[in-house]
C-alpha cells in the first residue's frame, strides 16, 4: 500500500521555513530528514492516510517547536518511531 507514499512532495525548502530566523537552511535540512525517515521508517501496511498524517503531525511540530533543531539524529529517529507507532494506534483505535 505504501508505494503511493512519495516524501519528495513534502519536502520543504528554506523559503518554508523562514520562521527559523538565521536557520533556514539547517531547518529545512532537519525537517526533510525527519520526512525521509517517516518514508523508511514505513511498514507494508501503513496507508497512505496514515504517512500522510505522520508528516502533516512533524511539520506542525515543528512549527510548534524550533528547540527540535537541537535533535542528534538518534533522537530524530527516536521522535518518528513515536510517532508512527501512535499513529498505527490511533488507526487502530479508530477502527474498534
Amino acid at each position: 500500500m505504501y508505494a503511493d507514499f512519495d516524501v519528495h512532495a513534502y519536502l520543504v525548502s528554506q523559503q518554508d521555513t523562514q520562521f527559523f530566523e538565521d536557520h533556514e537552511e539547517e531547518a529545512a535540512d532537519r525537517i526533510n530528514e525527519m520526512l525521509h525517515l517517516i518514508a523508511s521508517e514505513r511498514l507494508d501496511d501503513d496507508s497512505l492516510d496514515q504517512l500522510e498524517e505522520a508528516v502533516r503531525r512533524t511539520l506542525f511540530d515543528w512549527i510548534e517547536e524550533p528547540a527540535l533543531l537541537d535533535l542528534e539524529f538518534d533522537e530524530m529517529q527516536d521522535y518518528i518511531s513515536t510517532l508512527l507507532k501512535d499513529v498505527r494506534e490511533q488507526e487502530e483505535d479508530s477502527n474498534d
